[in-house]
């Protein structure tokens, strides 16, 4: 069986600087720590926040369409607000999205941000965290 992560914004923009650089840093060794065989995935939310801020959409379009698309749907839409009612600290809504989509897809969630962490299911893995 092939391992799944879900690359969160926060990941994809470290990797982007460090490729655009030629300099390795946490998200290219996170890359390079994983198995030959995983599958990337990214998400509506990811593609959003991604082109929302790009230089070049076209090139992060192209960057973007590598990657596996991990779509949402009505089961994901369950989740994510099951998730956000019972959480006491409720996270972000593309955050919320993101992890419910994860949970969802038996993905781990590859990012950096201390939320996901409070985030009962999830399997998540800090790319900044040593």
């Amino acid at each position: 069986m092939n391992a799944g992560y879900l690359l969160d914004t926060s990941f994809l923009v470290d990797y982007e600087r460090e490729t655009a650089a030629g300099v390795p840093g946490p998200a290219t060794r996170t890359i390079d720590s994983l198995p030959a065989s995983a599958r990337f995935y990214v998400s509506p939310v990811t593609v959003a926040e991604i082109l929302e801020g790009a230089d070049d959409p076209a090139e992060s379009t192209r960057v973007l369409a590598t990657y596996q698309q991990q779509t949402m749907g009505w089961a994901v839409a369950l989740r994510c607000s099951a998730q956000q009612s019972r959480a006491s600290h409720r996270l972000g809504e593309n955050d919320a999205w993101q992890a419910a989509l994860a949970v969802g897809g038996g993905l781990t969630l590859v990012g950096h941000d201390k939320a996901f962490e409070r985030v009962p299911g999830l399997v998540y893995r800090d790319h900044r965290a040593a």
